[in-house]
């Protein structure tokens, strides 16, 4: 093996040492799989089981943007129903947040 070859395979091996760190950075603590004998949270997994967890987590984030997008238009409603019917209490929350900061 030439050392070309050599240095593009420790590149190749940094490069998946670099991607598995960050990965197991960015996975929460229930989730890590403490019997992995290289610390690699997902190693033991099958591309199936990995699969179905991918998309488990897609439908997750897709109930979440759903309620996300829920909780604001309840907030735009409720800020629309202050404005008006009694708009006074915005005006009076800022002149508190003025006097406040004056202090």
């Amino acid at each position: 093996m030439s050392s070309l070859e050599s240095q593009t395979l420790t590149g190749t091996s940094l490069g998946r040492d670099l991607k598995s760190s960050v990965i197991h950075e960015n996975v929460p603590e229930k989730m890590k799989v403490s019997g992995s004998p290289d610390g690699r949270p997902y190693a033991q997994l099958t591309q199936d089981e990995l699969i179905s967890l991918v998309v488990k987590q897609q439908a997750d984030l897709a109930k979440k943007s759903g309620k996300i997008l829920e909780l604001e238009e309840y907030i735009d409603n409720l800020l629309v129903r202050v404005i008006e019917e009694q708009p006074s209490i915005l005006l009076s929350m800022s002149a508190m947040k003025a006097f406040d900061s004056s202090a």
